[in-house]
């Protein structure tokens, strides 16, 4: 049995969000295709740790056992993280960074002792992850700006394994602004339940 860590950051409600949708829609298939895994969802919205931003009067504070260690004992003792996240001002929701920014800590989740080329070594190789992204523009309006790479590959510097992720773009043009949020998630369907099976 598998132990699953699900994070919402939509600031747009349960009820609202197509982004939030397709990762309800993902868990749908996903109790289908491993009933026995445990489950646990976190509304980043509703947690404290992830809507106070870091600055410099908590800077010295900021990595608390409350707002961060809890959480990054979450992380270590999951086997798979899925991350849903709208595209807001060309980035990711803050609430979502702010809990990036709470767990990202040298020495729990990567270390400064380079490997190679510089570059560093992430401590969260128990975890595959699969990232969910909705975005109002199609795919490539906006060549500087991809809140689904800066996921994937914060998720890789930490050392998981970053399956391919589910992008659903285009919801704010036409045809995708004619079609209720659920039908909008129906879409990628046939992609979530692909994904699912890869999701072990």
């Amino acid at each position: 049995m598998a132990k699953l860590l699900g994070l919402y950051s939509s600031p747009m409600g349960l009820k609202n969000s197509i982004s939030d949708g397709l990762l309800n829609k993902f868990l749908e298939e996903y109790k289908l295709e491993f009933p026995n895994d445990e489950i646990e969802i976190l509304d980043l919205n509703l947690l404290d740790m992830a809507n106070e931003p870091m600055n410099s009067e908590n800077f010295m504070s900021f990595w608390s056992e409350e707002k961060s260690n809890q959480y990054i004992e979450k992380l270590k003792q999951a086997d798979k993280l899925l991350i849903s996240a709208p595209m807001i001002n060309f980035a990711i929701p803050a609430t979502l960074k702010n809990f990036i920014d709470r767990i990202c800590v040298p020495g729990k989740t990567f270390s400064y002792k380079y490997n190679g080329k510089g570059t560093s070594v992430g401590l969260l190789d128990n975890l595959t992850v699969q990232v969910l992204t909705t975005q109002g523009a199609p795919e490539g309006w906006y060549q500087w700006a991809s809140h689904t790479n800066y996921l994937v590959n914060i998720w890789k510097f930490l050392g998981a394994s970053v399956l391919d992720p589910i992008v659903l773009a285009g919801t704010k043009v036409e045809l995708l602004n004619k079609l209720t949020p659920e039908e909008v998630v129906n879409t990628k369907l046939e992609e979530i339940k692909k994904q699912v099976k890869l999701f072990k």
